[in-house]
């Protein structure tokens, strides 16, 4: 029982970081959904299977497969995968951040989203779509494209002009 407590804390904790989210999110309950879990207190992990749902505020994750890994009650790392895996937020201005790809890992110690497979990232209305693409949650810098795929893997850009409507775009994200 306690490692579910740890488990809940570590999620908790994890929504925590600094990612220019909306700041009351942090403030409220975390909900999992799933058709199965297992948890491993002394491992400190738990994985959750089957159409998973979490949900904190205006953050929304939804996956296949969800895998947390804590250390002392704080998550340590998060990884989706789904077909597609999805990573949706509104930050503290209601712009939205919308990630979608085959595979999702969250490093929430740096505040890195790494999308793999498919990869689809919308932010204030920038559209970003390749195989693999990075997001520092921190400091909101993109990286995209893989440079070993030799031209194989162009990266897709939409930027949106100034005077679009403040995170247009992101909605119409396939």
């Amino acid at each position: 029982m306690r490692w579910r407590a740890a488990a809940c804390a570590g999620l908790l904790a994890a929504t925590a970081q600094p990612a220019h989210a909306a700041s009351d999110d942090r403030s409220k309950v975390a909900e999992i959904f799933a058709d199965r879990v297992s948890m491993d207190e002394q491992a400190q992990r738990s994985r959750y299977v089957g159409n998973v749902e979490f949900t904190q505020g205006s953050l929304r994750l939804t996956g296949d497969e969800v895998e947390l890994a804590t250390r002392d009650g704080q998550l340590q790392r998060l990884n989706i995968s789904g077909s597609p895996a999805t990573y949706r937020e509104l930050d503290d201005a209601g712009q939205p951040l919308r990630a979608r790809a085959e595979k999702i890992e969250y490093d929430t110690a740096v505040g890195l989203i790494r999308l793999q497979g498919d990869a689809h990232l919308c932010r204030g209305g920038e559209y970003f779509r390749s195989t693999y693409i990075e997001y520092n949650t921190q400091t909101r810098a993109v990286d995209a494209g893989k440079p070993e795929a030799g031209g194989q893997d162009r990266v897709h850009i939409t930027l949106r002009p100034g005077n679009a409507a403040p995170g247009s775009g992101c909605d119409e994200m396939p």
